[in-house]
């Protein structure tokens, strides 16, 4: 046995890209590798981010490395609706060329961020290298086979690495032992916000309105993030302007329409922005939205939203819903305001009170900025290394 020196980061996503994740495996390879580890980010080779440099897309140091592996990418050459059979061959293609590089290189740990490829794996590897697979689990499928399956490949693991309480009591039910999991929320670059702009300088930067309430919302347009029930929530609160920051084409059309029937001439969509900007824009609100849906467990449950450590981190006021996974680090009226969750009715109210009373929106700003501090991704990074040294057993050559 070996100390642990290497590790490969195997994850089946574009990088760089647009998303949240992407994000997150760019902050924890720099945080890793901070940590004296040698980090490899393992991802597939895909169209159309491959000339791209990620460590200036995500604006982090170039301490540690990118290997992209080969695998059959068909995905975009389809529909979004005819994506599924596609999707299954890129990933079994990748997981396949994931466990060559595996078995060959037996001298590092294996970090892996998606089901697919932690069970081809588990299943494809000696039980001795085994023993050097860790599992970042930041959701889980639907009770039935499928779930099944992947906690079947947890429970073989000496490590798994979870983002929320939520995932972390739903696999020991389900029979993966407690020792084996470390809750590891997600986290925030806080350094990119120790210098936010004032209001009014952020506004005209961004040739937004200078005396006019505004609201902000800095994420994805997936339903269950719950920016249809924000946008509803405008049109009760009439007085304010909503920033929406980010989002994708394919979300874009329901988002507008829902614009055009609640809060015509009040909203801006700026479409996706490179995420070292995202301070500057959050910097210009007086209210940070995080309105999360109640209706999913991925949202109720299971997630840790980069955008709620950034939110903290940018001194600025957060409404947000009151639902457990949010609620493992947002306390209603000490670092937020919470509201019932998927309800526009609620929300409106909560923004309007938030908005209102500029010493309650100094109070949560105090404590957001002070209770977000344990999760800068280098704090992230060094209790995650720990917890793999402790765990994965790497016997080398």
């Amino acid at each position: 046995m070996t100390d642990l020196t290497r590790l490969d980061m195997v994850v089946n996503i574009r990088f760089p890209g647009n998303r949240a994740h992407g994000i997150q495996v760019a902050a924890m390879a720099e945080a890793l590798a901070d940590t004296g580890l040698i980090v490899d980010v393992v991802v597939p080779r895909r169209f159309p981010y491959r000339a791209m440099d990620p460590w200036a897309h995500y604006g982090v140091r170039r301490n540690f490395e990118v290997c992209r592996i080969a695998n059959l990418d068909t995905i975009d050459m389809v529909s979004p609706k005819a994506q599924r059979v596609p999707f299954l061959v890129q990933s079994v293609t990748f997981g396949l060329r994931a466990l060559a590089r595996a078995a060959v290189e037996r001298d590092a740990g294996i970090l892996v961020r998606d089901h697919y490829t932690t069970e081809i794996l588990v299943g494809g590897l000696r039980a001795a290298d085994r023993e050097r697979i860790a599992s970042e689990v930041h959701n889980l499928p639907e009770p039935g086979p499928r779930r099944r399956r992947v906690v079947e490949a947890l429970k073989k693991l000496h490590a798994v690495v979870v983002i929320s309480d939520g995932l972390k009591d739903d696999l020991v039910r389900e029979g993966v032992a407690p020792e084996s999991i470390l809750v590891a929320r997600d986290g925030v670059h806080l350094a990119r916000y120790a210098h936010s702009p004032p209001v009014e300088e952020a506004r005209r930067h961004l040739a937004l309105p200078a005396d006019t309430p505004l609201v902000v919302y800095a994420g994805q347009l997936y339903e269950w993030k719950g920016v249809d029930t924000l946008i509803e929530a405008m049109a009760h609160v009439p007085d304010a302007h909503l920033l929406v920051v980010g989002g994708d084409a394919q979300n874009l059309p329901r988002i507008e329409a829902l614009v055009e029937r609640h809060a015509p001439g009040r909203v801006v969509l700026t479409g996706t922005v490179p995420h070292q900007a995202v301070p500057f824009y959050l910097a210009a609100g007086d209210v940070i939205a995080l309105p999360n849906s109640g209706k999913e467990e991925i949202s109720r449950r299971y997630t840790s939203p980069l955008k709620m450590f950034e939110a903290m981190a940018a001194g600025r006021a957060i409404v947000a819903s009151d639902i457990p996974s949010l609620g493992e680090v947002l306390v209603h009226d000490r670092n937020a305001w919470l509201v019932p969750p998927d309800d526009a009715h609620a929300l409106a109210e909560g923004l309007r009170h938030v908005l209102d009373d500029e010493d309650l929106r100094e109070r949560l700003v105090e404590h957001a900025v002070e209770d977000v501090k344990p999760y800068d991704w280098g704090a992230r990074g060094t209790l995650v290394a720990h917890f793999l040294r402790d765990h994965l057993v790497v016997e080398g050559h």
